[in-house]
């Protein structure tokens, strides 16, 4: 051997060396930065940046495996439960997150399974080294972009796998053409590596079109394999429930995992180790042949998947639940009694408003609320809904305390014109109050109603006609009906089915303070015309708005010239 041979040994050594160090640095320096990351994000409330599709998608595992009751699609919308959501969603994977939200509509949970959720969100919050170790393995799973796992799980398992003839070729043709450049004739070997080359780089996108989007599912599942495999080893004690089950799925997915070698792991970083994997896999199509192996492997193992999600997403959304439980100033886990239709909320506030003002309701009837815009009705309305909700879904009351049994919970507050069914506001409105009396049922759970401005589409005579049937008609369901609204004279035709409450204001010359705190009692002040001279409006706009206010008050009709 020359000196010549020797240099380009080195060379080649060096290289090689240079290579596995940038690999291992980058390793080290990616484990580094992910667990300052998960270190910063615990106990804050998640700030994650998501698109109306990506949410879209997260809602799909709830839309194809919902069971029992669960918050409506008008309900969550009235109480914008994907903002609560965000708050929450401090997870690091596409299960979890999708688990959390579907978490988060199911309203019947057991109390074994409320248990269960306080149980593991303590646990992890109290074990710190235990809580970074699963979530790295979570970060591991990452994100299914652009689709959400749950759409093709169906699909897979019944997905025929195809022909691995045109992938074996590929390999071959290339090891053949290495030959003849080696051993026969490096000229023709040379173009004949060059023809092979690209015949492989060719077939090789044109048959991963075809299923591209089956790969990344296929890669969510072998790494929420791993996953299992992993947690089972970190063998946590508050965990054995779990782990039990993930055993058993493991082993119904063995040979999945042991034939996922060379697969994509979806995770793109851009590292050189990543890239020698890509050429790699075009060359050879080996991610291709595996694929199709997989295929065969995961038919009629539909359930298993769907199972292996819901044991994950459970473990990773306490994870999340533990993190927004400490951000929160305070919370309390929450009572459920059964009997009478009461709730006892005690300092509850509103999880999406900084420094909220905090109130209190105890009651076993109805309650109306009264007073001004912006006074606090609709929020205090939200408030009590949101607690409900996540009282029944997370084991989380954002309160002192909170007692109540278990509801069906419905909303009609935030309601607009639906231009493309070519409904007025009023036709919206009254649907969405008309599919709560559809709900009604005396052999199910109470309903847990909520309605802000009831049919405040249409005019006044009318309105105060229907609304109160309507709310005398829901109080004396078996239901608990919190209701707003500008009409005073509710307070007095629904005085012996309602137990007023309501928020005020001071209004002075040149400005309005709000308190935002409950009153007992319906609202006694009428500050709406003060207003406009407050806010600059013509003295004599204010001056006639009065008088034609008072004639009123006094004759009931209006006068006509002022």
């Amino acid at each position: 051997m020359n000196n010549k041979d020797i240099v380009w040994i080195l060379i080649i050594i060096a290289a090689i060396v240079s290579i596995i160090y940038a690999y291992i640095s980058q390793r080290r320096a990616a484990r580094i930065k992910l667990h300052k990351r998960l270190k910063k994000a615990y106990g804050k409330r998640a700030n994650k940046k998501t698109s109306l599709d990506e949410l879209e998608q997260i809602t799909h595992f709830y839309k194809n495996r919902a069971r029992g009751e669960c918050v409506d699609d008008i309900s969550w919308n009235d109480l914008d439960m994907d903002r609560v959501f965000h708050t929450l969603n401090n997870t690091n994977s596409s299960i979890g997150q999708e688990y959390l939200y579907k978490m988060i509509r199911e309203t019947d949970k057991s109390e074994e399974e409320l248990k269960k959720i306080d149980d593991y969100a303590n646990s992890f919050d109290e074990d710190e080294d235990s809580r970074f170790k699963i979530q790295k393995i979570f970060a591991f799973i990452g994100y299914a972009k652009h689709m959400a796992v749950s759409d093709y799980v169906d699909m897979i398992v019944e997905l025929k796998p195809k022909s691995n003839i045109a992938n074996y070729l590929s390999p071959i043709l290339l090891i053949a053409s290495l030959v003849v450049l080696l051993a026969i004739n490096p000229s023709i070997g040379i173009l004949l590596v060059i023809v092979a080359m690209i015949f492989c780089v060719v077939t090789y996108y044109r048959f991963k079109a075809d299923v591209e989007r089956y790969f990344v599912c296929i890669n969510q599942i072998v790494k929420m394999i791993k996953a299992s495999k992993d947690i089972v080893n970190l063998d946590l004690d508050f965990l054995a429930d779990s782990n039990a089950r993930l055993k058993e799925l493991s082993k119904a997915f063995s040979k999945i995992y042991n034939n996922s070698a060379m697969l994509e792991t979806g995770n793109v970083t851009g590292s050189i180790s990543e890239i020698i994997m890509d050429y790699l896999r075009m060359l050879t199509h080996i991610d291709l042949i595996k694929f199709n192996n997989m295929v065969k492997l995961l038919n009629n193992k539909e359930q298993e998947i769907y199972e292996l999600m819901d044991v994950l997403g459970f473990i990773e959304s306490t994870i999340a639940i533990a993190s927004f439980r400490k951000s929160l100033p305070y919370y309390s886990v929450p009572q459920f009694v059964e009997g009478d239709i009461s709730i006892n909320l005690e300092e509850a506030y509103h999880p999406l408003i900084e420094n909220p003002v905090v109130n209190s309701i105890s009651e076993n009837g109805n309650v109306l609320l009264t007073g001004s815009n912006a006074s606090g009705k609709s929020t205090f309305l939200k408030t009590v809904a949101i607690n409900a909700i996540l009282s029944q879904t997370i084991n989380t009351s954002l309160s002192k305390s909170y007692k109540a049994p278990k509801f069906r919970i419905y909303s009609s507050m935030a309601l607009r014109d639906d231009l493309e069914a070519n409904n007025s506001y009023y036709i919206v409105e009254i649907k969405s109050i008309k599919r709560i009396f559809d709900s009604l049922d005396d052999n199910k759970k109470p309903l847990l109603i909520f309605i802000d401005e009831v049919l405040k589409g249409t005019n006044t005579v009318e309105r105060v006609a229907a609304s109160t049937q309507i709310l005398s008609s829901l109080g004396k369901s078996k239901a608990f009906v919190f209701a707003a609204t500008h009409d005073v004279e509710l307070t007095t035709l629904l005085e012996k089915e309602y137990e007023n409450y309501h928020f005020r204001e001071n209004v002075t010359d040149d400005e309005v303070l709000f308190d935002y705190k409950l009153h007992k009692g319906p609202a006694t002040t009428r500050n709406a015309i003060k207003l406009l001279s407050v806010l600059g409006f013509d003295k004599e706009i204010v001056d006639k708005s009065n008088e034609r206010a008072a004639y009123f008050l006094e004759n009931a009709s209006w006068k006509v010239e002022i």
